[in-house]
């Protein structure tokens, strides 16, 4: 995991970050706790099937968080974003989320990032649009926080 902090002058209209992350049955029930979304798609195999579903699927904001890691590591406060969710992500599945810069207002420090979540098929399960700060140069870069895994 990178914490490069970015400015607004470090970024460009093209500019990309990707990550990739396996889907585990720990992911599952971490983010149903978190969220506490314990919606029967999510927590009922048979009543997932029913509905149509191979068996449960995540919860949306479990692939959103994808593409909001690539917002934290760019040191990046959105004011809005917009999920659209494509396709059900299930266990086992591989995700690859990828922002793209689309906008950049230097005069405001703003951005605007488009991107996309793909699962191992290549089909896109999560599309997003979000604009919103990056800090300048005069503000200074915050400091780098530990790596998750140090301990505090």
């Amino acid at each position: 995991m990178t914490h490069e902090h970015f400015l607004i002058d470090d970024l460009y209209v093209g500019w990309q970050r990707t990550v990739t992350r396996r889907i585990t049955e720990a992911d599952l029930h971490a983010t149903i706790q978190l969220t506490g979304d314990q919606g029967g798609y999510h927590v009922d195999e048979g009543w997932a099937q029913t509905v149509g579903f191979h068996t449960v699927i995540t919860p949306g904001l479990l692939q959103a968080g994808m593409v909001t890691r690539i917002g934290g590591e760019l040191n990046y406060l959105a004011k809005e974003i917009t999920f659209r969710y494509l396709k059900p992500v299930y266990v086992g599945d591989t995700l690859r989320a990828t922002m793209t810069v689309t906008e950049v207002d230097r005069d405001r420090n703003r951005i605007a990032l488009a991107g996309e979540v793909t699962n191992q098929h290549g089909e896109v399960v999560l599309a997003c649009d979000t604009h919103g700060y990056l800090p300048r140069a005069e503000w200074g870069k915050p400091a780098k926080p530990p790596p998750v895994d140090h301990p505090t």
